[in-house]
């Protein structure tokens, strides 16, 4: 991993994800000028997806939820550099990608100080071919060999202690060859074995509840969820 301090910018970044690095990779400007914008992901904000010569990747800025995003929409109070949003997200993910398990790589991280808040942004590898279980079940419905593998790979994390703070059906990608991907590791953090794991469980079951409330079509029911957990628990 590389540093660089600019002024009131601080960059980390993998020399093994760019061919040269570029402080303006950024910028969506910069990707929009070298016609390098391959499409974006609109939910409560935009995530872009840009390519270089290296591969596919994700453009997030970082955001604030809730009340207080409506003052500080992307502004975070100033903290140590390692616990910047976007510094934290990108060392979990690399200790999670150097376990093997399937995650985004984590590319490039910035956090921008401005008197005593920073604003923050992050740039992943793009896993391909893919598409998040909510978009999946809308058009069809998962095998129990799919949700068995769900299961186990949700598992995978929890072993290695990995709490995940948004457990959800939109967080959880399958690819065009079947293997499953966590994403999305925005305040996610290592703990010691506990309650969190069932805890965590349970909130991926909320949201596939909810998702099954929101869309006409959705190919879930209960069952899923035991062929879900059959492969949690074999695992």
């Amino acid at each position: 991993m590389e540093r660089i301090e600019h002024g009131s910018e601080i960059i980390w970044y993998d020399p093994e994800c760019f061919d040269a690095f570029n402080r303006d990779f950024f910028e969506i400007d910069y990707w929009r000028e070298q016609d390098a914008i391959r499409g974006k992901a609109v939910g409560r904000n935009t995530t872009w997806f840009v390519e270089d010569e290296v591969c596919h990747k994700v453009l997030r800025h970082y955001y604030r939820g809730g009340m207080i995003g409506r003052v500080m929409e992307d502004t975070f109070l100033h903290v140590a550099e390692s616990k910047s949003r976007a510094m934290a997200e990108f060392t979990v993910l690399a200790k999670l990608h150097r376990r093997g398990l399937p995650v985004p790589r984590p590319c490039a991280a910035r956090m921008v100080r401005s008197n005593l808040v920073y604003r923050a942004d992050i740039i992943l590898t793009r896993i391909d071919n893919s598409r998040d279980l909510v978009a999946i079940l809308q058009e069809r419905a998962l095998e129990k060999a799919e949700w068995h593998h769900v299961g186990k790979t949700i598992r995978q994390f929890h072993d290695a202690g990995l709490y995940h703070a948004d457990l959800n059906s939109h967080n959880i990608l399958l690819d065009d060859s079947g293997k499953s991907w966590l994403i999305d590791f925005d305040k996610c953090h290592f703990r010691q074995t506990g309650s969190w794991a069932r805890e965590n469980m349970e909130r991926l079951l909320r949201s596939f509840r909810k998702e099954l409330n929101l869309h006409p079509e959705f190919n879930w029911k209960e069952a899923d969820w035991r062929a879900l957990l059959s492969g949690y628990r074999a695992s």
